[in-house]
């Protein structure tokens, strides 16, 4: 039986990165996908990239909407009035720290090219075949109604995003990096034939947004996970991922089970593991059938 881990918004806590790879890892994954936002906010950007980097089994790494604004930051990107000021805002003063860096210039001419080799080649989506006519589809924010999935599939890194969205005219909050409310209001049609992971948005953050209006189709597994159904008791077409880890001090994986012999979409169930500071919380989240 193949298994799949897709692991939520890191933002530095490596205790937190450390626990959870432990327990996954027991599992012998198939590969695990990081969703993005390595670094801001908590303490230990820089380790976090290490440990991702040193990873021994295959990973696929994608970028978050924190990787884009230092790398705007870093190379004076156009988007924005001052994307130094927007990362600063942002969290981006802890990384610094973290890289052992006084201010941001001596940052922006001293890292290591290996760090800014790993920033620049993160992904934008990764698709893995389920074997059952479905793909998951991960990706940083969700899907957003300004870029069609076949585009946002054929952008491989952030220049071709970079490039897109010139020539497009969008701003930063149009891309599957930054979208929020259009993504959890728009349509599941929107990504057809897949379903799609994602963090960006922390858990109680997406719960505001769903009680402020009426989306029966949301299942929320206490405040680590957002479920989506396509309808009331259809099939899952998205899971949010992301805990808040700097905030909530809870780190979310999900893991997708895909059983051999079979083909269909109840052959397809999902399991997740959090872990907080003392503890870790396995879930059985069932087939992602209705």
């Amino acid at each position: 039986m193949k298994n799949y881990w897709y692991i939520g918004d890191i933002h530095g806590e490596i205790g937190l990165l450390n626990s959870l790879l432990a327990a996954i890892l027991k599992h012998e994954p198939d590969q695990i996908i990081f969703v993005g936002d390595y670094i801001d906010r908590g303490p230990h950007s820089r380790e976090v990239v290490n440990r991702i980097m040193e990873m021994e089994v295959p990973v696929a790494c994608l970028m978050g909407n924190h990787e884009q604004m230092m790398l705007n930051a870093l190379e004076d990107s156009v988007f924005g009035n001052n994307p130094m000021e927007l990362w600063y805002r942002n969290g981006g003063e802890a990384t610094l720290q973290s890289f052992g860096f006084p201010g941001f210039f001596s940052f922006q001419s001293q890292i290591e090219e290996r760090y800014m080799e790993f920033f620049r080649s993160l992904l934008m989506n990764h698709v893995t075949e389920t074997g059952t006519g479905l793909k998951i589809l991960a990706t940083h924010a969700g899907v957003s109604p300004a870029i069609p999935v076949a585009d946002q599939l054929l952008l491989k890194d952030y220049l071709d995003l970079q490039q897109y969205m010139l020539d497009k005219q969008l701003e930063l909050g149009d891309s599957f990096l930054w979208t929020r409310e259009a993504f959890f209001e728009g349509a599941s049609d929107l990504w057809r034939g897949y379903l799609v992971v994602h963090g960006h948005t922390p858990i109680l953050k997406l719960k505001w947004f769903i009680e402020s209006g009426d989306y029966p189709h949301f299942h929320f597994v206490g405040n680590d996970l957002a479920i989506r159904r396509n309808g009331q008791h259809g099939e899952v077409v998205s899971v949010g991922i992301d805990s808040g880890s700097t905030i909530s001090g809870r780190l979310t994986g999900l893991g997708i089970f895909i059983n051999d012999e079979s083909n269909t979409a109840n052959s397809v169930y999902m399991r997740s593991l959090t872990v907080t500071r003392e503890d870790i919380i396995p879930r059985d989240l069932g087939p992602i059938g209705p």
